[in-house]
């Protein structure tokens, strides 16, 4: 009876979600109206390579930036690719020549991407569509700005 009288008072006064997420910020469903990419995103490394750079450098930067994976950037910092710690495993099942090998030869072109404003929840979902731990997080432009990962979310309860 509480709850029936309660949504019938909100929607009287025109309660909504938006006002949910503001006087409620702090929980689940607070966080899921409205945590952005962006409030997140920055507090992870930027890993890069650029597309020359050896195979092994490419590993030393993967595991520098903690995220399981690193942007392959152009000379004019353009996009070109992605390359994952799960590329780096199925290369090694396929060869054992590796001492030449550069970015270029492993890179996964066309990564899965997100805007820096998205909603955190949105980050989420394509994360799952395309089972996926982690989303190059970009601006209108499409320039590289960083990496949201699957921990971020976990950790800021949006799972």
């Amino acid at each position: 009876m509480g709850d029936a009288l309660a949504v019938c008072l909100m929607q009287l006064n025109g309660f909504d979600s938006n006002d949910f997420a503001k006087f409620h910020p702090g929980g689940n469903l607070g966080k899921r109206l409205y945590l952005r990419v962006d409030d997140m995103y920055k507090m992870n490394q930027r890993p890069f390579v650029k597309l020359n750079t050896l195979f092994k450098d490419v590993i030393i930067e993967i595991s520098k930036g903690r995220l399981g994976a690193t942007v392959v950037l152009d000379e004019s910092k353009k996009i070109k690719g992605i390359i994952t710690d799960g590329d780096i495993r199925r290369l090694l099942e396929k060869t054992d020549d590796i001492k030449n090998l550069t970015a270029a030869d492993i890179i996964i072109a066309d990564p899965k991407y997100i805007l820096y404003n998205a909603l955190a929840v949105e980050a989420l979902e394509k994360m799952n569509a395309f089972n996926i731990n982690q989303l190059l997080v970009v601006d209108e432009h499409n320039s590289y700005l960083g990496f949201i990962h699957l921990h971020d979310l976990i950790r800021e309860g949006i799972i």
